[in-house]
């Protein structure tokens, strides 16, 4: 099995996966198993579908697990869709967003944190999220999962500071969870921001630029009532700081940015880069690594990055690329220590061949 880009089908591929572009539940829109035709590579794009998971020779026995259950999804969906309506009509009120509705939400990310506590590191479907059916819904999401993820890792491995300064290894299921729910609503002030600016194609002026940094005071005032925990309200104030003090709103510089808004700022930024947009095109995974790569120590904290490059490859498992002789491959493993010399399945004169390909010494392309 491996990932393609919808605008990549061809007539004959194989779907892999069920594609569903509703909520969970609802009949797939295509079921695996079935023949596609190259018509799709219109018609999914204009769906919300990025990319398609299809069998072939170079995709034979890939493995890729799946970061959450069935049952998380559906509960993931209902939630996040539930209180993105709430805000909306929070806003539309005046007042705030109803404390059952993110007390809801703090059950949502328990499911995912439990799940994601029993879910292998590598090859993980970190972008089959099509169920989800709006950029802010998909990006709440993606960027939950991909903040915990890190953060378990951090935690894990090196624990987490007290406010005594002590190094623990304890709770760390609990802050995940105020982490998660923090993740789930970081760009609830989203809605406060007129849609003709926050889709905007092309580059905001620097009005525009000012009302779209609004949306994190505004996440925080939405939120208000909802009586977060700090650390979880820190994410959606905070996830745009810098420790560089280039971020806002406040321009917090260094130590003033704190834990968690580190690991957000990582999680977010990557999954914007790599995300479809009504303007532009999703980026591959190794331009979105890239991206925090060149951030590290300057806008990004560097042991966050450290773990980030740990969890996020530059040329995951099933994904396409085409070597510098043209011949496209797929990639079949890769290692956390050398995660830019991925193995690669390419057809040969004798069939299938797997090779390790240095992707920064050759001038190859990531599909």
């Amino acid at each position: 099995m491996r990932l393609i880009s919808s605008r990549k089908i061809r007539d004959g591929v194989e779907l892999a996966r069920d594609i569903v572009a509703g909520p969970p539940g609802t009949a797939p829109l295509l079921r695996a198993g079935v023949k596609l035709s190259s018509r799709y590579a219109d018609l999914l794009p204009k769906a919300g579908v990025g990319s398609v998971w299809i069998e072939d020779e170079l995709g034979a026995d890939i493995e890729i697990s799946e970061p959450l259950t069935p049952e998380t999804r559906a509960k993931v969906h209902k939630g996040v869709s539930g209180a993105l309506t709430a805000a909306n009509t929070a806003l539309r009120s005046g007042s705030g967003m109803p404390r059952e509705v993110v007390e809801s939400l703090g059950d949502v990310a328990e499911s995912m944190v439990n799940d994601l506590l029993d879910c292998p590191e590598a090859a993980l479907a970190l972008d089959d999220l099509n169920a989800f059916d709006d950029y802010t819904h998909k990006h709440s999401v993606q960027v939950t999962l991909l903040g915990l993820l890190i953060a378990r890792r951090a935690w894990q491995t090196d624990g987490w500071i007290d406010y005594r300064g002590r190094r623990r290894f304890d709770r760390i299921d609990d802050r995940m969870r105020k982490l998660g729910l923090g993740l789930l609503v970081h760009d609830v002030g989203k809605l406060a921001v007129p849609p003709e600016i926050l889709n905007k194609p092309g580059r905001l002026t620097d009005a525009e630029m000012e009302i779209m940094k609004t949306h994190a005071v505004a996440g925080v005032e939405l939120l208000r009532p909802a009586d977060l925990s700090p650390l979880s309200l820190s994410v959606v104030r905070d996830h745009h700081e810098r420790l560089d003090g280039s971020g806002y709103p406040e321009g917090l510089f260094g130590a003033q940015v704190q834990e968690f808004p580190r690991i957000a700022a990582v999680a977010d930024v990557y999954d914007a880069v790599t995300s479809e947009r009504v303007y532009k095109p999703a980026a591959p995974p190794h331009v979105g690594v890239k991206v925090i790569r060149s951030g590290s120590g300057g806008q990004f904290c560097p042991n966050i990055v450290r773990h980030f490059r740990a969890v996020v490859m530059p040329y995951p498992v099933g994904h396409e690329v085409t070597l510098a002789d043209g011949r496209v491959g797929v990639v079949s493993g890769v290692s956390i220590d050398d995660p830019d010399s991925p193995t690669v399945r390419v057809l040969g004169s004798a069939g299938v061949e797997e090779l390790v390909v240095d992707m920064t010494a050759e001038r190859v392309a990531a599909a």
